[in-house]
């Protein structure tokens, strides 16, 4: 639906002018805003039934003082969201096809294992299967990464280096510094016309499916037991903390992350455990740093670091010729996969200056926890939220601690003596009684600038929760000898987790609030709820969104702004002129003149960027945004990568024997 108005306004301030809302049974959409700074308006109602709407009618609602006109409205019916439907429900029926012949080809007596982690994951989903979304801290933040992903993308641009049509089209750089390559499926869903809020739930019912699927692979390894995997995986799944990003925090980078901590676990425990590691030994680490970098480079600082010090402690084990050799193919791996995302980033570290370099670490240890939160006992006063491993993490610690003690089982004891620690450590991290402040004091301010970029302490829950899988798993195969007792303590950490899952539920369902999100075209709020400052140049003034004008430094030239990079201009005099664009001053923009010639480029004090058109030009501009190089030299390595490993003949063998044990 496209509202055309005009307003009784004369500069554009971005003042609201009034409110147009849908109203008719079983129809969903969004409010559009009219405001003075566009003359029209663009959003999607979406009709939920599969009967007909009628007596549809539109409530225009004006804003106090504001008397705008209404001039035309425009509806079209948009045919490929029946293929995106028939699609969906192709797709959902391969998936139940794909359940069920596993289930045909797989002994009654072995359901628990699959049918326990499709429960994990249904659990860990219900709360995305509404018809409207639960507020979440970051919520507005993700959802225009997807919609701008989705403008950028159907703009011709791929892959997306800058959110052209972000901040009234002023763009911003935020791909660049966020990667947003698990977000390019959504923003697909997006461009089919499927409702924001309906991408912005598929992607976390999948997210949720590929976390139980990765700690379950990746326990099993370790620990050598499917069943006792699954357990661990369901726990994993619903862990306190990691419900608390999914759900209150809507942090997709942090908990898109932990999908790939699993893998990282088993792929620095695999390479110091084989003498002579294999591909399947080595790659679980390659993909799972990869999906960490791609995904929050916040953890994966976090998980290097961890990783750092697990070399330290198993130097004795890993300085072997055949095990430094997978560690050096896993890191060039790892790179090599990442390198489209990384060349970018660090260039833009290096050369561009936005809000978030200023921001210097504050003190971390007052973020701390005590002991009361990470027992579950409280939530955390100074955020309101459940940041606790539960009494379902204090088992598995003691359960692990049993484990350390005894004699026999040789390989299983090492894990848990090798894992235990860490997960202490990482526990310890998270509280407010590690000296942080201490720390602060005594190290370089590079060094702390590098350390404290987590802000929050309670983030080291993330890798301790994979820790503590990695503990439940094995602690657990380690009773196999006393099936009663093992069955007992799976029994109980299940219950325990289901009951912490079900007492967050209640208590969040009662009080976030909830709406409907089909687009976020729209919306008012943009600088700070939406699309977030942190990439903006540093010291934006975020007022000058509302204006959208080429203006010219000499009054006697003339400019006009079309959008999309398109501007028509005049300049009469006899000197080059600077107009001022509504464009932020990134780097790499490039303007041509009609006739190809390339024009000059700078930034003016508000952080925009300046063409400077020769004297005596009548005409048009065009700017656009073109990656240098470099960056598409980093492409070609990962593309390169991704292509070696899919025909690398070691990759495709048939599994190794030693891992039929898992089968049991």
């Amino acid at each position: 639906m496209t509202i055309s108005y005009e307003s009784s306004g004369t500069a554009p301030s971005g003042q609201i002018l009034a409110e147009v809302c849908v109203l008719a049974d079983a129809v969903q959409s969004d409010a559009l805003v009219l405001t003075d700074t566009f003359p029209s308006v663009t959003g999607r109602f979406w009709v939920t039934t599969l009967g007909r709407t009628e007596n549809v009618q539109l409530l225009v609602t004006p804003a106090d003082g504001q008397s705008p006109t209404v001039q035309n409205i425009t509806l079209r019916a948009q045919p490929i969201w029946k293929a995106a439907k028939l699609l969906g429900w192709l797709l959902a029926f391969v998936a139940a096809d794909a359940l069920l012949l596993r289930l045909r080809h797989t002994p009654v007596c072995e359901w628990g294992t699959p049918l326990l982690l499709l429960s994990g994951v249904l659990l860990a989903s219900l709360p995305y299967c509404r018809e409207f979304l639960f507020a979440g801290h970051d919520l507005n933040f993700h959802t225009y990464r997807i919609l701008n992903l989705a403008q950028s993308m159907a703009d011709g641009q791929f892959p997306v280096r800058l959110f052209t049509r972000g901040f009234n089209g002023y763009g911003i750089a935020t791909p660049q510094f966020y990667c947003d390559l698990f977000l390019y499926f959504p923003a697909l869903l997006y461009i089919f016309f499927v409702p924001l809020q309906r991408c912005f739930q598929i992607y976390v019912i999948l997210v949720n499916a590929a976390t139980a699927a990765s700690a379950q692979y990746s326990f099993a390894r370790i620990s050598g037991s499917k069943k006792a995997a699954a357990v661990a995986a369901f726990c994993y799944t619903l862990a306190s903390y990691r419900l608390t990003n999914v759900l209150v925090r809507a942090a997709v980078g942090e908990y898109t992350a932990m999908v790939f901590l699993p893998l990282v676990v088993l792929g620095a425990w695999a390479i110091t455990v084989q003498e002579r590691p294999t591909p399947r030994d080595w790659l679980p680490l390659s993909l799972g740093m990869a999906g960490l970098l791609q995904s929050h480079l916040l953890t994966a600082e976090m998980s290097a670091l961890l990783l750092v010090l697990y070399c330290l402690v198993r130097a004795r084990t890993l300085f072997t010729r055949a095990r430094l050799a997978a560690a050096v193919k896993a890191s060039l791996t790892a790179v090599g996969l990442s390198a489209w995302f990384l060349v970018p980033c660090l260039d833009a570290l290096k050369n561009e200056r936005v809000m978030v370099s200023g921001i210097h670490p504050s003190p971390l240890q007052s973020t701390g926890l005590g002991l009361a939160e990470l027992a579950g006992l409280t939530a955390d006063p100074k955020t309101d939220m459940v940041l606790t491993i539960g009494l379902s993490g204090i088992l598995s610690l003691l359960l692990a601690l049993w484990g350390c003690l005894q004699k026999d089982a040789q390989p299983a004891r090492d894990v848990l003596r090798t894992a235990l620690p860490f997960a202490v450590l990482t526990l310890l991290f998270s509280t407010c009684y590690f000296p942080w402040d201490v720390l602060q004091s005594v190290l370089p301010e590079k060094i702390t600038d590098i350390l404290y970029k987590f802000q929050f302490c309670w983030r080291w829950l993330s890798p301790t929760a994979v820790l503590l899988g990695v503990l439940t798993a094995t602690g657990l195969q380690l009773l196999a000898r006393d099936r009663r007792l093992q069955a007992t303590a799976a029994a109980l950490l299940l219950g325990l987790t289901l009951t912490c899952a079900g007492s967050f539920y209640t208590a969040y369902s009662r009080t976030q609030d909830r709406y409907t999100r089909i687009s976020t075209d729209t919306a008012t709020a943009y600088p700070l709820l939406t699309m977030g400052y942190d990439y903006l140049p540093a010291g934006t003034d975020l007022e000058i969104f509302s204006n959208i004008q080429a203006v010219a430094e000499n009054p006697a030239v003339t400019a006009d702004w079309q959008g999309s990079g398109l501007l028509t201009c005049t300049n009469p005099t006899d000197t080059e002129t600077p107009i001022a664009l509504p464009l932020l001053a990134y780097r790499h923009y490039t303007a041509q003149a009609a006739d190809g010639t390339v024009l000059p480029l700078s930034a003016n004090g508000a952080h925009c960027l300046c063409v400077t058109v020769p004297a005596g030009y009548n005409g048009t501009v065009t700017v656009h945004f073109a990656e240098p190089l470099l960056w598409r030299l980093a492409e070609l390595v990962t593309l390169a990568t991704v292509l070696a490993l899919a025909l690398w003949r070691p990759l495709r063998r048939r599994t190794p024997a030693r891992e039929a044990a898992l089968a049991r």
